[in-house]
């Protein structure tokens, strides 16, 4: 434990009594000039630091926001940090960071502490074991405002900051669709996260644009274990020898779909196209390079910032809200290209 010197210590080496010496520090008018030098100039021989904690929370402040995260170690993740700092940086904020390594027990364990420690707001992408979310209901009942991004709480009213899974997942589909491919399969991720379940109703409505019947089959939840991943393919190439596409919930999964369809001997893309979702730093690592859909992690970080220093400030009320971030397709080597049709057909 840290040793700092006190107001106390000061007071008594001087033999003054603490709200003397604490007067003196903030130029007290009814301290005399010489009191107030003769103490200064001991703090600043002790190395006296103010505590600001203490200062603050003296106003119910705590000058902390807290920030809650399923993985530090996911890129996404760590860029929408960057984008938070960026924000908090220009402000008096200082941030308080939790990893929850997606189990809902280290995020109720991460609320718990954001009380103890008297947080004044929380940013937050949820686990993907999250189901319930009384420990959220309980930084509401303190009045603790929360803004969460990406991976959301839908039914809370409070802001949140996502990207447009839904189109980006639409058009990723459709550009599969526009290069030829007819039978298209998408492994997705968790049933609770909203994310997973937009880019989801994305695929399923692009294939509908294209009178193309879902079949069920060609859809596979990827939850924890990615030797399923496996399974999945070997089994669908097999009722469906004629897969000619694959639209991935993240770019992580399917850099490891990728890898298992080069052992099954398929070509990428020319036997079978494969597009992401985030542009991860694998997408451009791997060989062949994979085309995803744009990374938003530092904007929507920076937007969540905004927000909640925002409601914070008491410049805007907290509301129910959602701002969405648009991001594009990025076009790489693992998906053909597009087929012109002339106005003859040919």
């Amino acid at each position: 434990m840290g040793k700092y010197v006190t107001i106390t210590e000061i007071a008594r080496q001087l033999d003054l009594s603490h709200s003397t010496v604490s007067r003196a520090l903030s130029n007290h008018p009814r301290i005399s000039e010489k009191t107030r030098a003769l103490v200064k100039k001991l703090a600043d021989e002790l190395g006296y630091q103010a505590n600001s904690t203490a200062h603050h929370l003296s106003k119910g402040e705590s000058q902390i926001i807290a920030v809650i995260v399923p993985q530090l170690s996911l890129h996404f993740f760590s860029k929408a940090i960057e984008g938070i700092q960026k924000v908090l940086k220009e402000t008096d904020y200082s941030l308080l960071l939790f990893s929850t390594d997606e189990f809902v027990e280290e995020e109720i364990r991460a609320i718990q502490t954001c009380l103890k420690h008297r947080v004044d707001g929380v940013l937050v992408a949820i686990s993907r074991e999250t189901k319930n979310f009384d420990h959220f209901e309980q930084l509401l009942k303190h009045e603790v405002p929360i803004v969460f991004f990406d991976r959301v709480a839908n039914f809370l009213p409070v802001p949140k900051v996502v990207a447009n899974d839904y189109q980006a997942s639409f058009n990723a589909t459709k550009h599969l669709l526009n290069t030829g491919c007819k039978y298209i399969a998408h492994i997705t991720g968790s049933i609770n996260l909203n994310n997973s379940n937009n880019r989801l109703y994305g695929y399923l409505d692009a294939l509908a644009s294209h009178d193309i019947p879902v079949k069920e089959s060609l859809v596979h939840y990827c939850e924890f274990d990615l030797s399923s991943i496996d399974r999945f393919l070997q089994k669908t190439m097999v009722k469906y020898p004629q897969l000619d596409g694959l639209f991935v919930f993240n770019d992580y999964v399917a850099n490891y779909a990728v890898n298992v369809l080069n052992k099954m001997g398929k070509r990428v893309p020319e036997d079978i196209s494969v597009i992401g979702f985030s542009d991860e730093p694998v997408a451009t690592y791997m060989t062949p390079q994979l085309s995803t859909v744009q990374q938003v992690a530092t904007k929507m970080g920076e937007l969540a910032a905004q927000k909640i220093v925002s409601i914070l400030r008491h410049n805007e009320p907290m509301l129910s809200e959602k701002i969405v971030i648009n991001p594009e397709l990025i076009l790489r080597e693992t998906t053909k290209d597009l087929i012109i049709v002339t106005e003859s057909g040919q």
